[in-house]
Order: structure tokens, then C-alpha cells, then sequence
């Protein structure tokens, strides 16, 4: 009867997440017809700026979360619930980052769990959407034998989205840094002349 009602909710979590995309996905199409020729011209007169201009890893960049056989909603789930710094958007042509990655867990079976313990792995990655280039990595092999695999696939998530942040804020910091170090030299040359 457990194994019954964890199937009915996770069902009834995967169909609810699926019409919350739905409705992401057809909000901008609708939003989109209804703006006035003046403004889609203004914005377009904008993009090759920012197009020409190359993505930034760091905090507020764009980035599509594929799939990944549902492990890609959990992530992106995470994301949202940790407050990662990243704009998440539903076309790959808008990011600027990609994440992608895959996860298993390999449950045993009634025998065998007494012996052998349960296993799995995970990673993920995050690309450069333009040129391939790795920016971001983060590997899971952590399972708990007493929780289920829809239990270590979210705490997987919730792993994954807390590292990125953390590399997000070092990032962040790493530029404060230059910055300053940058101002520091400026005024040490003003002062030299």
C-alpha cells in the first residue's frame, strides 16, 4: 500500500510539474502577440548587442536545464527553491548556459538488499551554450540505503544546486576582487603622476 500511494504521488507531482511548463511555455507565445510592433523593434535593435557580447559564468546568467530523463526538473526545481542566481529560461536559443548531466540509482531487489547495499551516480554539467566549454562540474555518488530513489534524486538535486551557488558567490566574489584590485592600481597610478 506505501509503494502505491509513493507512485500516485509521484505521478501526480510529474503531471503537475508538466502543466506548470505548459503554461510557462505558452504564456510568453501569448504575451509575445499581443506587444506593439514599436516595442518588438526596440527589442530587437537590442539583441545583437548582447549577442555579440560572451556569456559571463557568475551570477544572473541564463541558463536551460535539459531533461535528463526528469532528474533535469528536479535540478531545476532546486534551483528555484535554493536561490541560486541564474535566470532559468525554456529555450536553449535564449541561454547562455546549458545544464546537463544524467543520474541513476540501481535499487535492489527484496534478496539481495540484505547483502549488498543500494548504489548510484550522478553528475552534472554546465556548458557554454555557444562554444561547448565546461564552466561548472559537480559528480554524486552519496546513497542512502534507508530512503527511497525519489528521495535520493531530489537530495541529488538539492546537492547540485547548492554547489552551483556556492561556485556562483566565489565567482561573484573572484570579480569584487579584480575590481578592487583594479580601482587600488588606478588611484596608485594617479597618485604616482
Amino acid at each position: 500500500m506505501k509503494a502505491f500511494a509513493r507512485v500516485l504521488a509521484v505521478i501526480l507531482v510529474l503531471s503537475c510539474t508538466s502543466l506548470a511548463q505548459t503554461a510557462q511555455t505558452t504564456q510568453p507565445a501569448q504575451t509575445a502577440q499581443t506587444t506593439q510592433p514599436a516595442q518588438a523593434a526596440t527589442t530587437e535593435a537590442s539583441q545583437p548587442e548582447t549577442a555579440s557580447a560572451a556569456p559571463v559564468f557568475g551570477p544572473g546568467m541564463t541558463l536551460f536545464v535539459e531533461p535528463m530523463d526528469g532528474f533535469g526538473q528536479r535540478v531545476a526545481y532546486s534551483i528555484t527553491k535554493k536561490k541560486v542566481p541564474v535566470v532559468l529560461v525554456n529555450d536553449r536559443e535564449k541561454a547562455d548556459f546549458v545544464l546537463s548531466g544524467s543520474a541513476h540509482v540501481h535499487q535492489r531487489n527484496f534478496f539481495t538488499g540484505f547483502v549488498l547495499s543500494t548504489n548510484g551516480r550522478g553528475s552534472i554539467l554546465i556548458n557554454d551554450a555557444h562554444t561547448g566549454h565546461q564552466e561548472f562540474a559537480y559528480i554524486i555518488k552519496r546513497v542512502d540505503s534507508n530512503t527511497t530513489a525519489d528521495e535520493t534524486y531530489q537530495s541529488w538535486a538539492d546537492a547540485c544546486a547548492k554547489h552551483l551557488k556556492k561556485a556562483l558567490e566565489k565567482e561573484a566574489k573572484a570579480k569584487e576582487v579584480a575590481a578592487a584590485k583594479e580601482v587600488a592600481e588606478a588611484k596608485e597610478v594617479a597618485a604616482a603622476k
